[in-house]
This record gives C-alpha cells, sequence and structure tokens, in this order.
C-alpha cells in the first residue's frame, strides 16, 4: 500500500487552519475509539471493515494536519531515524 496517496487529499483540508484540522483529527480517533467494545473483562473491535475505515480516516486527517503543519522531508527522515533506533534498540526481540 502506498501512503504516499494520500498527499494528494490535502485538498479536503484546504482553507482549515491547523487547529480546525487538529479538530478533524480528534473527530476522526473519536470515531474509531466508537468502534471498539470493551468491558472490564475483554476489548474487541464491533465491525472490522469500519474500524479499518476509521482508521484510514485518522490517518488521512493526521496526514493532512501534518502537511498543513509545513512537514518537511527532513522532519520525517527524522522520525525515520527515530523509528529505526527503537526497531534496533527499545523494540529489538
Amino acid at each position: 500500500m502506498n501512503l504516499n496517496k494520500l498527499k494528494n487529499y490535502k485538498s479536503l483540508a484546504y482553507g482549515a487552519s491547523n487547529i480546525a484540522q487538529l479538530g478533524k483529527v480528534k473527530e476522526e480517533y473519536k470515531e474509531l475509539l466508537a468502534e471498539v467494545r470493551e468491558t472490564s473483562t475483554f476489548t474487541t473491535i464491533k465491525n472490522m471493515d469500519n474500524f479499518k475505515a476509521e482508521a484510514l480516516d485518522l490517518i488521512t486527517a493526521t496526514v493532512n494536519l501534518l502537511l498543513l503543519s509545513g512537514l518537511t522531508e527532513q522532519d520525517f527522515d527524522k522520525h525515520i531515524e527515530k523509528l529505526e533506533s527503537y526497531k534496533n534498540g527499545k523494540y529489538k526481540r
């Protein structure tokens, strides 16, 4: 899957401020959580198709927020370096 395709949907946030887009991220997160059933003894996903759809909506809203915030290639590379250090150290099995 090519997450770069999400960059084509920045226009969905056209004209939104960073704060307004952050509100959209929060809204999508709440919708994702609504697809999860939690009790004192277990946690389960109510409907996997809906869960995936809401998770993708959350990713799209978050990517748009990052793009609106001026995310650079350097920022992204720095993040990848951090993930590599986790993979090779902190979370190595």
